[in-house]
């Protein structure tokens, strides 16, 4: 599981002030999006999920605790837009009063797509790798699907790397052998491309069975 943005992230919520309450919605937003964390079309959290992320934060010196993570996802749960968040932060000012409040639902406007829990830098970069992905043919040279730059470790890199080349070593073989084959086709049937593969392999080898050259 990646935690160090979390961490980072409670770490500026309990250095912050009052206005840490949003970051706190954010927070619970990227929580739930988060596949590592939550099944797909699951409400819970994975077993063990919870202990994880606390553990993670108290190895920071950052404490989060298992009724402020809670907080944080029904609040994400129950205000899934920014004008629901702005008018519940309207009512209840501060992080406090809304827990207290038991985090009541407001209206929204119809049609307003979900809050959009990315930094600046993540859309950035994200509208960076779909052009990226649609100009370039052959993507990227570590899928960014698999590897995100700001977590993912050389190893893993290196792990991928040596999968690729050797798949690509066991793909030149064959065609290598695939060519070699061709081109003794080609030459026992003198150069004419118009004569059939079988006929070809029967010059070649005396038997018109092509099964043991696929």
């Amino acid at each position: 599981m990646k935690t160090t943005q979390y961490v980072n992230q409670s770490r500026t919520i309990a250095t912050g002030d009052s206005g840490t309450i949003r970051e706190r919605w954010m927070q619970g937003l990227r929580l739930l999006a988060d596949p590592d964390l939550f099944a797909p079309g699951s409400s819970q959290l994975r077993p063990g999920a919870a202990a994880e992320l606390i553990e993670a934060h108290a190895k920071r010196d950052v404490v989060l605790s298992e009724r402020e993570l809670q907080w944080r996802l029904r609040c994400a749960r129950t205000y899934k837009t920014e004008t629901e968040f702005r008018n519940a932060i309207t009512e209840f000012p501060t992080w406090y009063e809304l827990t207290q409040a038991g985090f009541p639902s407001f209206p929204g406007l119809d049609g307003e797509p979900p809050a959009d829990y990315r930094t600046s830098a993540e859309i950035a970069r994200d509208r960076a790798r779909q052009l990226a992905e649609m100009t370039d043919p052959q993507g990227t040279l570590f899928p960014l699907d698999q590897f995100e730059p700001i977590e993912a470790p050389l190893k893993d890199l290196q792990i991928y790397a040596e999968r690729g080349e050797e798949l690509t070593a066991r793909f030149a073989a064959h065609d290598k052998r695939r060519r070699d084959y061709l081109e003794s086709l080609i030459e026992a049937a003198d150069g004419d491309m118009s004569m059939t593969w079988a006929e070809a392999h029967r010059r070649l080898t005396g038997s018109s069975d092509v099964e043991v050259a696929s």
